[in-house]
């Protein structure tokens, strides 16, 4: 992604407006782990050897900046979650959306995570499904495809049951085995979904201006809000997961995912970036080529604004509850309280890897012991983005 932004980014911010999110990104990719961003220097206290190590950015839209973050996400999540089945389910926003997702990014994700705990809290509560107990939801925000085209969703991992209101665990419908039916699920998503967007419309706070300046106009507004009641919305409910450790492992392919990693970058050339992509109606590989700019651009579609947290946990997995509602889970379901532990990087990539950073890779004896540092300028490196 380095090789795009140097060949690409210059070339596109004179023609292409741009946030200053999506500009901070495209600075940090280019000098992400070289002297741009400082460094520091180590030496072994056995042999003596000295190796240089570049800084990495750190922007969660670099793809080289999320292994590490992924695996100690991993790791610190395995203490909450509890030995029951849990279901992958995906809500999805409809195409006549995007548009007004685009100009209201902040606004519309927040709607879309809110709707889609609301309507699971729905199903929980009703007699029909019998349940009635406190469920709880961790869920990723989503903005693409696999090609890259804006197409805003959630993934979410559900356990399969919750808390009664006496503190017992309650499976779902077939031991577990069952959620709740999809089509239900999706009418009352839509619902709830346009009840908000419909307030947000008539307080002023949805931005609709350049190509969507026509929504202003209530009469156009409110034909949108027709088709998209008389549309059928997507609910998606994977058949459950046995044991944890597989909700995790999966889970996590989702929440430090970028719109798209490095491996998948095949070619680079002067005018073009070919990457490859999952045709998921053949379940096939295949190969994309588009120009460069217009690579970038989409890229660029799916930078979150600044300081937006895109994973968020709900109900018996709220921060201000999980302790005191887990406590009660695991006493129900007869599981040991565990310890939580707080990993450091170096914990993160030994447990990983079985390798010790802080042991230098030449005598396997000696400890690295930093020697000289060249500190990160603050703020974006300001350099040109053109080679």
């Amino acid at each position: 992604m380095a090789e795009v932004v140097r060949q690409f980014g210059g070339a596109y911010l004179e023609k292409h407006a741009a946030s200053a999110d999506q500009v901070k990104l495209i600075h940090n990719i280019r000098a992400c782990k070289t002297q741009l961003l400082g460094s520091h220097v180590t030496a072994c206290t056995q042999c003596g050897n000295v190796k240089v190590h570049y800084n990495s950015c750190g922007n969660r839209g670099c793809p080289g900046c999320q292994g590490v973050k992924k695996e100690k996400w991993i790791l610190e999540r395995a203490h909450d979650l509890l030995p029951v089945k849990h279901f992958h389910v995906v809500f999805t926003l409809p195409s006549e959306l995007r548009g007004i997702c685009l100009q209201n990014k902040k606004l519309v994700y927040n709607l879309l995570f809110k709707c889609g705990w609301k309507t699971l809290e729905a199903f929980s509560q009703d007699p029909k499904q019998r349940l009635e107990a406190s469920m709880g939801m961790i869920s990723v925000l989503h903005s693409w495809t696999q090609t890259l085209v804006y197409h805003p969703h959630i993934h979410c991992i559900v356990p399969a049951g919750g808390i009664t209101t006496d503190g017992k665990w309650k499976a779902t419908k077939s031991d577990g085995n069952f959620l709740f039916p999809v089509k239900a699920l999706a009418i009352t998503f839509r619902g709830k979904f346009m009840e908000q967007l419909i307030r947000c419309f008539k307080s002023g706070e949805l931005r609709l201006t350049g190509k969507l300046a026509h929504l202003q106009d209530s009469g156009a507004f409110w034909e949108l809000k027709r088709s998209l009641y008389d549309k059928q919305w997507v609910v998606y409910a994977k058949d459950p997961f046995g044991n944890p450790a597989s909700v995790l492992e999966y889970l996590a392919r989702y929440t430090h995912r970028i719109a798209i990693s490095n491996y998948r970058i095949i070619a680079v050339d002067n005018e073009n970036v070919t990457f490859s992509y999952l045709d998921r109606k053949n379940n096939r590989k295949q190969t994309l080529t588009l120009p460069g700019e217009q690579f970038l651009g989409r890229f660029l579609l799916h930078v979150l604004p600044g300081g937006y947290c895109k994973i968020r946990h709900y109900g018996i997995f709220a921060t201000r509850v999980k302790t005191s509602q887990l406590r009660k889970a695991r006493s129900s379901l007869g599981v040991m309280e565990k310890e939580k532990v707080n990993y450091t990087v170096r914990d993160v990539i030994y447990l990983t890897t079985g390798v010790d950073i802080h042991l230098c890779a030449e005598c396997k004896t000696g400890l690295l012991v930093t020697i000289e540092e060249t500190p990160r300028p603050r703020g974006s490196p300001a350099i040109p983005i053109a080679c």
